[in-house]
């Protein structure tokens, strides 16, 4: 079996990723929905996991046609460890021009929506004041690039982990 890489696919993917999340966060801040950021923000990286596990499998089912139909586990994984590293890249790029030049507010949005949830949740005006400092960092440009960087790359490999046990060849 000869190393082939999955590049083609990884950009598709990594690029879908990306414009899904930008979209996402961008429309749920501008329509006024009656979802609070923090669920919108939870679905959006739920439905960005299922492209990077569709974008995984499609990438190890062109390595494995380029084998002629064989595919190790090892090779499994590191096609889908390199369309989430690759995901995780454009990703967090995406992350960075949204933050400071598509919505320079969007750190400030969500750390008021994050202040709004924790007072809904109970939680005391000084709970919020002395919890504000970490929504700072957490929803920061750089932050947020870290987030997505090792989110899709951590969730994505752990994928790559499972779905190479069902898509290797069988012995």
């Amino acid at each position: 079996m000869t190393r082939k890489y999955p590049w083609k696919q990884a950009f598709i993917t990594g690029s879908l990723v990306g414009l899904v999340a930008a979209a996402t966060f961008s429309l749920g801040k501008q329509a006024q929905l009656n979802i609070s950021a923090a669920t919108l923000r939870g679905l959006t990286g739920l439905l960005t996991l299922v492209i990077l596990a569709i974008g995984s499998y499609i990438g190890t089912q062109h390595i494995k046609a380029g084998n002629g139909g064989k595919l190790s586990y090892g090779q499994a994984v590191f096609t889908g460890f390199v369309i989430a590293l690759v995901s995780g890249i454009i990703t967090a790029l995406v992350s960075a021009v949204y933050c400071t030049a598509i919505d320079p507010g969007y750190s400030a949005y969500m750390v008021a929506e994050a202040q709004k949830a924790l007072l809904a949740g109970g939680q005391t005006p000084a709970a919020v004041t002395s919890a504000t400092p970490a929504l700072q960092q957490q929803w920061s440009t750089g932050g947020q690039v870290i987030q997505a960087l090792a989110g899709q790359t951590v969730c994505g490999t752990v994928i790559a982990l499972v779905m190479g046990i069902f898509v290797k060849t069988k012995k």
